[in-house]
C-alpha cells in the first residue's frame, strides 16, 4: 500500500506535474496546459498529459532503482560514505530498511498505480468514443508494460493492487510472472491500434515475454543447467520488431536538463554517479584515479582484444549528461541478443544462426566477425553485459549463468535473490507481516 501523501489527487497532481518536466516545458509558467485539477481528469483533453504524467513517473521509478539495483550486480560500486550502497555492493539485497531500496520502493509503487488508473481512464475515453488519439492510449500501454517488467524484473514480490488509501495484496513470489503476462497483455492492445509505434512495441513484447522466459529459469531455483532462453514468441517479435524499423531501432525515456528535480529526484542512477558521487562505475568496466574519478573506459572485446566501442560510448555520453542521463528500454541490440540465444539454445526459427545473429550485433560497432573462435556461450554472455549495460538485465544473468560479481563477498544472498518489497510498504499495509 502506498503510504497516505499517494492520495488520488496528490498522486494525478504529481503525474500532471511531471508531465510539464519530461517534455521540458518552465513548471513556473502561469498558462502550464499540463496543469491539471482533480475535474479535468474526467476530460478527454486532459488524455495526452495523462501520458506525458505516466512517463515521467515510469521514468523517475527507473532512475530511482537502478542505482540500488546495479550497485548490487556489480555494473556499479560505492565510492561513498552511505553504508546502505556498501551491503547493496557485496551482494546483500534483502534487508527490507537498505534505506536506498526502500526509499526507490515507493516510486515504483507511484508509477505502477498511476499506470492501473490512467489506462483505466484514457480506456473510458476510448469506449466512448471521445478519445481523440488512440496513440495516447498506446503510450499508456507501453509506459505500463515498461513499469511491469521492469518491476518483475527487479523484485521479488510486489503490491501492486493497492488503491490509493485501500491496502492490497502482495502478488506473491510465485506469481511475480503475472506481471509480465499484464504487461504483454498491453503490449497486445497496443499493437492492435495500429498507431505507428509498431517497432517499439514489437521490440518491447519481445523483451517482456523474453524476460518472462528469464523468470522461469529463476524460479522456483535457478536453473543453472540449461540456462539458455529460447521462446518463440520473443524471438517472432523480435525479428517483427527488427523487420519494421525504418531506422536504428533504440528506445529511451529522455530527460532533458529543462527538467525539474521533481522528475530526476534526489535518488536517480545518474545523479548519485555524476553529481553525488556516491556511486561510480567498477573497476570491470573503467580504470580510475585515486580519487574515484574515471581515467578511461577499459573494458575490451573478447575477440579482437580493442577497447568495447559501445561501452565507451555509453559511459562517455553517460557522464556528459550529469543527472539528466536518458535510460535505455529496449532497442535493436536486444533484439539480436534474443535471437541469438534462441538460435544457441537450438531453434532454427530465429532466421539464422548464433553468428549470424551475434554478428549483426558486433557489426553496429564495426567489431570483427565471431567465427568460431570462441565459446559461444561465453560471447553471449559477455554480449549481453556489454549491450545491456545498466538496463536491468545484470543480476538474472549473473544467477542463471553462475557468473557472479566480483564484488560480492561470501555473506551475499543466495543465487536467485532479487529485492523485497520494503519496510515503507510493510509498515503501511496491514496486509504484510513486519
Amino acid at each position: 500500500m502506498m503510504p497516505e501523501r499517494y492520495t488520488s489527487f496528490a498522486a494525478l497532481f504529481c503525474a500532471a506535474l511531471l508531465s510539464a518536466a519530461l517534455v521540458g516545458c518552465d513548471i513556473l509558467e502561469v498558462e502550464n496546459p499540463n496543469n491539471l485539477i482533480e475535474d479535468d481528469l474526467g476530460n478527454p483533453a486532459a488524455a495526452p498529459s495523462l501520458a506525458n504524467g505516466l512517463e515521467a513517473s515510469v521514468a523517475r521509478a527507473l532512475g530511482a532503482m537502478h542505482a540500488p539495483y546495479h550497485t548490487a550486480t556489480g555494473e556499479l560500486t560505492w565510492i561513498g560514505s552511505r553504508d546502505a550502497w556498501r551491503e547493496l555492493d557485496i551482494g546483500r539485497l534483502d534487508n527490507v530498511s537498505n534505506e536506498f531500496s526502500d526509499a526507490a520502493f515507493p516510486y515504483v509503487a507511484e508509477a505502477t498505480w498511476q499506470t492501473r488508473e490512467l489506462i483505466r481512464r484514457v480506456e473510458a475515453f476510448r469506449e466512448e468514443g471521445t478519445l481523440e488519439d488512440d496513440r495516447t492510449l498506446a503510450r499508456l500501454y507501453l509506459y505500463g508494460a515498461i513499469i511491469y517488467t521492469s518491476t518483475a524484473d527487479i523484485f521479488d514480490d510486489f503490491v501492486v493492487d493497492s488503491d490509493r488509501r485501500e491496502a492490497g495484496e502482495p502478488v506473491g513470489p510465485q506469481n511475480m510472472s503475472r506481471m509480465y503476462d499484464q504487461a504483454i497483455a498491453w503490449l497486445d492492445a497496443a499493437i492492435s491500434l495500429d498507431t505507428g509505434l509498431q517497432p517499439t512495441l514489437y521490440a518491447m513484447r519481445a523483451r517482456a515475454k523474453y524476460s518472462r522466459a528469464v523468470w522461469q529459469k529463476l524460479h522456483p531455483s535457478v536453473n543453472t543447467d540449461a540456462p539458455l532462453v529460447n521462446n518463440q514468441g520473443a524471438v517472432d517479435d523480435a525479428r517483427e520488431a527488427l523487420s519494421r524499423a525504418n531506422e536504428p531501432l533504440r528506445y529511451e525515456l529522455e530527460l532533458v536538463p529543462s527538467s525539474p528535480d521533481l522528475v530526476v529526484g534526489d535518488l536517480s542512477m545518474a545523479l548519485q554517479i555524476n553529481n553525488r558521487a556516491e556511486l561510480g562505475f567498477s573497476e570491470t568496466y573503467v580504470a580510475t584515479e585515486d580519487d574515484g574519478t574515471i581515467d578511461s573506459v577499459s573494458y575490451t572485446d573478447p575477440l579482437s582484444g580493442e577497447l568495447h566501442p559501445y561501452l565507451n560510448d555509453f559511459i562517455t555520453e553517460f557522464v556528459a549528461a550529469d543527472q539528466y542521463a536518458d535510460i535505455p528500454i529496449v532497442g535493436q541490440r536486444e533484439m539480436y541478443l534474443i535471437l541469438a540465444e534462441a538460435a544457441l539454445a537450438g531453434n532454427t526459427g530465429t532466421g539464422g544462426s548464433f553468428a549470424d545473429h551475434i554478428n549483426a550485433l558486433r557489426d553496429l560497432n564495426d567489431l570483427p566477425p565471431y567465427e568460431g573462435n570462441a565459446d559461444a556461450q561465453t560471447l553471449l554472455v559477455d554480449s549481453r553485459e556489454v549491450n545491456l549495460f545498466l538496463q536491468g538485465r545484470r543480476l538474472a544473468d549473473h544467477y542463471r549463468f553462475s557468473d557472479p560479481s566480483p564484488q560480492w563477498t561470501e555473506s551475499r544472498n543466495a543465487p536467485g535473490t532479487f529485492f523485497p518489497i520494503t519496510i515503507t510498504e510493510i509498515q503501511a499495509n496491514p496486509n504484510l507481516s513486519p
